[in-house]
């Protein structure tokens, strides 16, 4: 994926996307959220509505995700944060005559960041599936929120990864769908979008998993997809995009929904992302050693 620049790159404004044009609104965040805070957020949250836009063949896995009854449960290891695996006793819609199983990433499990707001990183991962849903991706598992076996947290559907290499016309296909990942990191700020958190299903889609860093209010994308900067999304791509951009009624319902889960400000930041990649759909140019996440090969 070469990276090209635009022509008007030196002239460009985007204060929400592009870092250099937005080093006034690099602000100090407020790290602290207790545990009675945390509590209250996750109750508002988890109100009925707030998966109202997702598509119709995710409604019944989301409500088994929030709702089936805990089978088993293992700790995933080597993360850096408490992960687990649960099986739920509802079938997996990828596998007939398969248990449903769930990654589950509660709020106690968070290890403390300088840059994000505490216990709030698993509403971040439900945060991005309704974005994804709202773009009509399909690259983010279904992620709903769930009162588990530790406390609050998100549950996203696992991933049965490909078991066989694609062929040349799915490389291709896969290759445009990275392109779509690449637009809906760009608009929910993914500050984390390593290779390891990019999935071939069996289906060969990608999967875009582990989207917990996200919605910073300043530029903050640091991604292994770094090379697309400065190249123009593809025509597919931004009509997806400009489609939500331009329907008030259905980007007014996601704000809604993501107020639920985010800050007010970054709600707002997140809108002008969305709004500045429309009206200038050309991805960010980002600086290759900051650009880069930790481990991105």
């Amino acid at each position: 994926m070469p990276r090209s620049r635009p022509r008007d790159g030196s002239q460009r404004r985007r204060p929400h996307l592009d870092p250099v044009a937005a080093r006034h609104l690099i602000l100090p965040v407020d790290t602290e959220a207790g545990g009675g805070a945390a509590r209250a957020r996750f109750e508002a949250a988890v109100e009925p509505g707030l998966h109202a836009g997702a598509p119709p063949a995710d409604v019944a896995t989301l409500d088994a995700l929030a709702t089936a009854a805990v089978l088993r449960m293992g700790e995933v290891p080597y993360g850096s944060n408490a992960v687990f695996l649960l099986q739920l006793d509802a079938p997996d819609p990828q596998k007939e005559g398969e248990a449903l199983r769930a990654v589950y990433k509660p709020a106690r499990g968070e290890r403390p960041l300088w840059d994000f707001p505490q216990r709030t990183l698993y509403l971040r991962e439900v945060a991005a599936y309704l974005v994804d849903a709202a773009l009509g991706l399909g690259h983010v598992p279904p992620t709903a929120l769930r009162d588990g076996p530790v406390g609050p947290g998100s549950v996203q559907l696992f991933v049965h990864g490909a078991r066989r290499q694609p062929s040349a016309d799915e490389q291709h296909a896969l290759e445009m769908q990275l392109r779509d990942v690449a637009m809906l990191d760009v608009v929910v700020n993914n500050a984390d979008r390593k290779r390891s958190h990019l999935m071939v299903t069996q289906a060969m889609r990608i999967a875009a998993i582990d989207n917990a860093l996200t919605f910073l209010p300043y530029p903050r994308q640091r991604t292994a997809l770094i090379s697309l900067g400065g190249s123009r999304l593809p025509r597919q791509t931004r009509e997806r995009l400009r489609s939500l951009a331009s329907d008030e009624d259905r980007l007014t319902a996601l704000l809604d929904r993501l107020r639920r889960l985010l800050a007010t400000h970054e709600v707002d930041a997140f809108e002008h992302r969305l709004r500045e990649l429309a009206a200038d759909p050309v991805y960010p140019v980002l600086d290759d050693w900051d650009g880069r996440p930790f481990e991105w090969w």
